[in-house]
Order: structure tokens, then C-alpha cells, then sequence
């Protein structure tokens, strides 16, 4: 049986900080159990979690309470599912009122308050089994392990010393493998990946700034950009920021 690792990134948006750390306190008990990695970000308005997104932050979870003090959750929810068909959404609300709503958000869970242990996980374990869809996720295999990485994890891919090197959030995994032939792969992610120099592929998500001649990394590492790849880079860098903008200007 394949030893699988998997990284998730869990946002929760919710007015009271009772059911955040409520909430905070069952995933800290789902990831002492091993086999995932959760980082978890906190917020308690929509306000904040969009600025995240524009900020080009992602998650693969969003625990999200229906009515925030400062916007309608669920109608934020269809707003982030017009640019991001892989989320998750946890809604949690006080009543059931509301439940049908969740069929415009899906896949989405409608959870009411106080939200019970057993059934957080219940549905926390059935969206970490999403996570195996290889259609939205990078697979390889490094140290007879098997990864499924969200592609909004990935950082950038390199060309190094005749080896593939995949830079993620977390870490950096060394393995044979042919830029040339990830380029192809990374197509199924929606055009996020911006070839700009032989030896580097980068993700959108995760890019600071740029320029003609570099490209500056959220982490902080400054990479090439040549020029045969600078104008292509340039129009399509922009073309996907204008699509991610002019869905998400409308939510707050």
C-alpha cells in the first residue's frame, strides 16, 4: 500500500472565535493522526478572506459561516466557486434555513452550530479523499512515497543538474524527471504555470512581482525570466490576473 502524505491549506471565516477554536482544536486532532499536513488560517470576515484571495492565497477548505457580520457567506462562496471549481466549502449557520443554497457551491457541506466533533470529521476526512483526483492534483513519487500536491501548492518547477526539482510551500523534492515534459502535464491546472526560462516553470499564485528580466517568489527567491519566454509570460500573466479580478471585485 502506497505511503501517502498530503498537504492541505484551511481557511475559517467565522465571527466567533468560540467556533474557530472549536474548529481549530478538531483539525489540530485529525493531524496528529499523520498521513496530512494542515495549516490553518483564521479570519472573521469576508473582507479578509478576499483580501487573501487577491493576495493570491488559496485553500483547499474554506470553513465558512453563512452570514458574516460584513457580507451573505454563501453568496461570497458562489463568488470564489466562479474562479475556483476545487475548493471545498464547510458552511456553517446557525440553522437549516438555508441548506438548498449550498447546491450552487458545491462540493460544499452544510454544517450547523455548535458544529459536532464526529461530524466535522466525518467531512473533513471526505474532502481529504478528494485529494486523490489526479486531474487536480501533482502526483510523483519521492522516497517511495507517493504526493498529492494541490496544484496551487506548487511553487515553481526546475531544471537542475539533470534532475527535476519541485519547489512547493513546504518543502523541496529532487527527482529525475524532463521540464519539457511537466510543462505538458501542468496544462490540466487551468493555466496557472508560466513557462519563463528553460529551466524554470512558475506558478501564478505564487509570484510577488515581475519584470522583463525576473520574477520575484511570494518566498522570496528571485528567478530568470529570458527572453524567449518574456513577452508570452507578460500577456498571459495579465490576462489571468484580469480573469481572477473581475470575478472576485464583485463579492464585498
Amino acid at each position: 500500500m502506497e505511503n501517502r502524505l498530503r498537504y492541505i491549506r484551511l481557511a475559517i471565516c467565522d465571527r466567533e472565535e468560540e467556533t474557530m477554536i472549536r474548529l481549530e482544536n478538531f483539525l489540530e486532532e485529525r493531524g496528529a493522526r499523520g498521513h496530512v499536513q494542515i495549516h490553518i488560517d483564521t479570519m472573521k470576515s469576508g473582507a479578509q478572506l478576499v483580501r487573501k484571495i487577491m493576495e493570491q492565497e488559496s485553500y483547499d477548505i474554506i470553513c465558512l459561516e453563512s452570514e458574516l457580520a460584513d457580507t451573505d457567506g454563501i453568496q461570497l462562496a458562489k463568488t470564489i466557486r466562479e474562479t475556483d471549481e476545487e475548493t471545498v466549502f464547510l458552511v456553517l449557520a446557525a440553522d437549516e434555513s438555508r441548506i438548498k443554497e449550498i447546491f450552487d457551491i458545491m462540493p460544499a457541506v452544510y454544517l450547523k452550530k455548535p458544529v459536532e466533533r464526529q461530524e466535522f470529521l466525518h467531512w473533513l476526512e471526505r474532502s481529504i479523499r478528494r485529494m486523490t483526483d489526479e486531474r487536480k492534483y501533482y502526483v510523483f513519487n519521492f522516497n517511495r512515497r507517493t504526493y498529492h500536491v494541490p496544484y496551487r501548492r506548487i511553487c515553481y518547477l526546475e531544471s537542475r543538474n539533470h534532475k527535476l526539482v519541485i519547489k512547493t510551500e513546504l518543502e523541496e523534492y529532487s527527482l529525475y524527471g524532463k521540464l519539457d515534459e511537466e510543462e505538458e502535464r501542468l496544462r490540466a491546472a487551468g493555466g496557472m504555470f508560466f513557462r519563463i526560462h528553460k529551466s524554470y516553470i512558475v506558478n501564478y499564485w505564487h509570484i510577488h512581482w515581475l519584470d522583463g528580466s525576473a520574477v520575484e517568489m511570494v518566498n522570496g527567491e528571485t528567478l530568470p525570466v529570458s527572453d524567449a519566454y518574456r513577452e508570452r509570460l507578460r500577456g498571459e500573466y495579465w490576462q489571468y490576473t484580469e480573469k481572477i479580478r473581475q470575478k472576485l471585485h464583485r463579492s464585498i
